[in-house]
């Protein structure tokens, strides 16, 4: 009950319009390929912590989080699907190289430059978000994402951690194309 409650606090102090948040977003693109909704995303306000913390050798760990919303006009809006996709470097200061691995899929890639393991940490390209024949052309729907940080082997540190210790990437309307959509 307690963690309800300071959830809501926390969404009650922390939220802006829509239109508001628009204004902000200018690293997240969406385009739709396919009948899926793809997302791209870059963060550039983390690039240099990123940079100091693989450099003096601690791992860090990141999840990308999409949720796409419908517009509800009289409640809050309601989430349609959310996706958490997540990404972990690990340095090797003795032989200096970087184990990258992707921890949704579990492909790991070794490099040798750091800022090769910084790019993978803070750029997230063609990431599948949702199934167009989902969503409803007739109502407006958004994609909102957030990318959380944590320092060291463990992955996560709470469902508090995660409420507060979010980067907003921003919020982008979603053009779904005139046909091939569900009606009711």
């Amino acid at each position: 009950m307690l963690r309800v409650l300071i959830y809501l606090l926390c969404v009650c102090f922390t939220w802006t319009p829509l239109e508001a948040k628009e204004n902000l977003n200018k690293e997240t693109h969406v385009h739709i390929e396919d009948g899926v909704v793809y997302c791209d995303v870059q963060t550039f306000n983390q690039e240099a912590y990123v940079l100091n913390v693989l450099a003096g050798g601690s791992s860090l760990t990141v999840f990308w989080q999409f949720d796409v919303l419908r517009k509800q006009r009289f409640w809050l809006d309601k989430s349609v699907a959310s996706v958490r996709l997540g990404r972990q470097v690990i340095p090797d200061l003795v032989t200096k190289r970087w184990l990258m691995r992707d921890l949704s899929s579990g492909v790991v890639h070794y490099t040798r430059n750091v800022h090769v393991a910084m790019r993978f940490l803070t750029e997230m390209h063609h990431a599948a978000v949702v199934d167009v024949s989902i969503l409803d052309g007739q109502e407006k729907f958004y994609l909102e994402t957030q990318l959380y940080i944590y320092e060291g082997e463990q992955g996560s540190k709470g469902w508090f951690a995660d409420i507060l210790g979010g980067v907003d990437m921003g919020t982008v309307e979603l053009v779904l194309p005139a046909q091939g959509l569900k009606h009711e």
